[in-house]
């Protein structure tokens, strides 16, 4: 039988939490479907009651088809709590820098120490937890989840219900996303804010499988109404109403739409739990009915004018799916990732951030006709039938936790066969550099293909002995296959030509020599060297592929017959990992970061970054400019670079590094308003994807690969002219629209290069170079 538990402080049918509304209906409908669903939960009875007092029995019961177990809570450190708590609370109206803990270490720590507990919850857990196959914990920011998931080992997945709030930016928050095996998020929004605080790496970890409402297929009658408020004169806000939800503002932006439109006619009505003591609330036109019966709720969702919901903090709003499921429009803060995101991609309504503007369009609502609001509210009907349906998510829930086999990732079994050994030759393994990180990835799928596989380079970097060998003749046999890295001229290139196995050539590009003769001829002659070997290695290799078709046109000029596009792959998991918190904290200081990742050399010209962004300055005078790179102790170039920038009298707003640790450079990419490439010559361009992973609009010059590694994503540019560069870039980074549809157009590209894209691709080559098509079959 498989079992599957969800952690949750609080459960039952009458809780009002949209967390526990929602685990509710999650767990009742899978054990409906005959799941066996367990919810371990405490004796405490809602978030509004003392979080010390046992209220239910410890022991198990049977809710709506659920068992539940109860674990008794125990005393804590109130008082210290409250502390840690208000200070955190306090942080929320300021700027949160990401990756940086937002109070201090002892703060963080108590709010974790002292927060809800059940010890025989935990112990549990740990005892038990091979007992389930899946263990999912909600939401994020309690006791039995921030001390939970680790117990649960590789069983833990979290349904975190993330809002951007200070909690969100604690160190034990996000220790919670790297350990748990798996994320569902409620919608794209709260998957959107993820990554932005954890890193890229919460996409792939990550699903969306949204939730659902619940309304009647027919509008009630108006005779439901509550006395005084008319069908269609009035704006609605539906939930708690308090500041964390920012009702306080909605009142505001009330008030000014009334006084500032002396025609103004719409009424806002107010339902829900929580308490009004602002003066706000004494206005004309306010009517605060407080919590209503569900049948009033159902009649205020169908015959208002619109939806409104202020709060900045939701990863879901239940209330604006119903009432797009009722066909009315809504109005949402732009700031709130969650329902922002839904509003702009369903067109269902309008988001807008300051109380003028949300006056100004409580003025166009008021003025619009029924068909202009019926529109919007049947486009976010439309969306709400698809991201607020239950069965559809219950049938993502069962995909996701494994109750079913997914058609995506389903594979038909297979017996592995004893294959012959597929071994790689490249001049080099070092760390961070986009060749060997292919290779490595190669290594990988032909091991789990069932294939001996090893990479011999001439040369192996201090982080990667463990990961390749030095290539010595012989060390390759005469029957096993070979996949040559081709990139410059190496001693190598006569090994490879000798051997008489099957082989086959993966060309990364030779950059042109006359970018490094003025600063490094003897290197500018091996790469002179690498491109005349091409000719001679076309004669033996009959089997070709460029990461790009840029390169497979440079090979089909030299010779080799029909080479085939096997791309570089970008997995965002690869930085699953903190960035470093120093130097998160060193650049969200305000300033803006523009960045660019790759090696120092003249053919990427960072001395035009230099001169372009000497320019950019008389747009934003405190700008940095970031360049991340390796370059050898000395090396001309490199100097003459930052030569330049002090010529320019910018030195000190240039951030140049050669050597960074991961967690440096993920603290680059995840500050970055902008990564901006002068490069000449691109076989492919890695970063250009990574700055994709991490949602930093790309300013790149047109050349070479560049264009099909971009393929409409980004912007390009095909003139080096300093000022109207520098004028593009600035738009780039202020201008909200544009920055908005170049990040759209990056998250659709970005994903061509996932392993899962590019090993189709690859197995062709793998079958084309062996003639062996059980390779295909395993991985199909």
């Amino acid at each position: 039988m498989i079992r599957t538990a969800f952690v949750i402080p609080w459960f039952g049918r009458d809780l009002v939490g949209g967390a526990e509304q929602h685990v509710f209906q999650v767990t009742t409908r899978l054990a409906a479907r005959g799941y066996h669903v367990e919810v371990l939960t405490t004796c405490g009875r809602a978030f509004q009651d003392d979080w010390e007092r046992n209220h239910f029995p410890e022991g198990v019961s049977e809710d709506s088809g659920v068992l539940v177990r109860r674990f008794r809570l125990r005393r804590r450190d109130r008082t210290a709590f409250d502390i840690a708590n208000g200070k955190l609370s306090a942080r929320n109206e300021h700027p949160k820098p990401v990756g940086v803990c937002p109070v201090s270490e002892a703060a963080a720590r108590t709010f974790v120490d002292e927060n809800i507990h059940a010890p025989t919850l935990l112990d549990y857990l740990e005892r038990e937890r091979n007992a389930y196959q899946s263990i999912v914990f909600a939401p994020y920011l309690y006791g039995p989840t921030l001390l939970g998931v680790e117990r649960a080992g590789d069983r833990a997945f979290l349904q975190p219900l993330l809002h951007d709030e200070t909690y969100a930016y604690l160190p034990a928050v996000e220790s919670i996303f790297r350990k748990a095996k798996g994320i569902f998020f409620i919608s794209e929004g709260e998957a959107m804010l993820a990554a932005r605080l954890f890193g890229p790496s919460m996409w792939r970890k990550g699903r969306v499988i949204g939730g659902g409402g619940e309304v009647t297929e027919s509008a009630p009658a108006d005779e439901g109404l509550p006395a005084g408020i008319g069908p269609g004169n009035y704006l609605l806000y539906l939930g708690r109403r308090d500041r964390t939800k920012n009702t306080d503002f909605l009142l505001r932006a009330f008030q000014r739409y009334r006084t500032s439109h002396p025609a103004a006619r719409l009424q806002l009505v107010l339902a829900g739990p929580g308490d009004l003591a602002w003066s706000e609330a004494k206005l004309d036109s306010v009517a605060d009915l407080g919590l209503v019966p569900e049948a009033t709720k159902a009649a205020l969702l169908a015959h208002c004018r619109a939806l409104v919901q202020p709060s900045r903090n939701e990863s879901y709003s239940r209330t604006m799916m119903e009432s797009w499921l009722y066909g009315r429009p809504v109005l949402v803060h732009d700031e709130c990732l969650a329902t922002s995101l839904a509003v702009e991609s369903s067109g269902g309504g309008w988001t807008a951030s300051s109380e003028a503007e949300w006056a100004e369009i409580f003025a166009r609502i008021d003025a619009a006709d029924d068909a202009t609001l019926g529109d919007r509210g049947q486009r976010g009907k439309a969306y709400a039938r698809e991201h607020a349906d239950w069965e559809k998510a219950i049938d993502r829930y069962e995909e996701a936790l494994g109750l079913r086999p997914s058609p995506r990732t389903s594979r038909p079994p297979f017996r592995r066969p004893a294959l012959r050994a597929i071994h790689q030759l490249s001049a080099g393994l070092d760390y961070g550099d986009a060749i060997s990180n292919q290779a490595l990835f190669i290594a990988e799928v032909l091991r789990d293909l069932g294939h001996r596989s090893e990479i011999f380079a001439e040369h192996i970097g201090p982080a990667m002995v463990d990961l390749g060998q030095p290539f010595a003749p012989g060390a390759i046999a005469p029957g096993d296959a070979l996949l040559y890295h081709h990139g410059i001229g190496t001693p190598l290139t006569a090994h490879a030509v000798r051997h008489p196995g099957p082989k086959a050539i993966v060309y990364h590009n030779i950059t042109p020599a006359h970018f490094f003769e003025p600063w490094e001829p003897s290197f500018a002659k091996l790469l002179d060297h690498g491109r005349k070997d091409l000719h001679e290695l076309a004669a033996v290799f009959p089997v070709s592929a460029g990461d790009s078709t840029f390169n497979t046109d440079e090979l089909r000029d030299a010779g080799f017959k029909d080479p085939m596009v096997v791309p570089i792959f970008v997995d965002p998991m690869r930085w699953a990992q903190p960035a470093d918190p120093e130097w998160m904290k060193m650049l969200q200081d305000g300033r803006s970061n523009l960045l660019f990742v790759g090696r120092v050399a003249p053919n990427k010209c960072q001395h035009h970054l230099v001169q372009a962004f000497h320019e950019y300055l008389r747009h934003d005078a405190a700008a940095r400019l970031i360049l991340v790179g390796l370059w050898a102790d000395g090396h001309p170039y490199a100097r003459f670079v930052r030569e330049e920038a002090d010529r320019l009298g910018i030195g000190p707003q240039l951030l140049m590094t050669s050597r960074v640790t991961d967690g440096q450079l993920l603290a680059c990419y995840r500050t970055a308003h902008l990564f901006w490439s002068m490069s000449e010559h691109e076989g492919f361009c890695v970063p250009l994807i990574e700055a994709m992973w991490f949602d930093v609009p790309v300013l790149a010059y047109r050349s070479s690969a560049v264009p099909e590694t971009l393929a409409g994503a980004g912007l390009m540019f095909t003139e080096k002219k300093w000022p109207e560069l520098a004028a593009l870039a600035h738009l780039l980074i202020e201008d909200k629209e544009l920055r908005g549809k170049v990040v759209a157009a990056q998250r659709a590209r970005r994903a061509t290069f996932l392993p899962e894209a590019v090993l189709p691709a690859f197995i062709d080559l793998i079958r084309a170079m062996t003639g062996d098509t059980s390779s295909v079959r395993a991985a199909s």
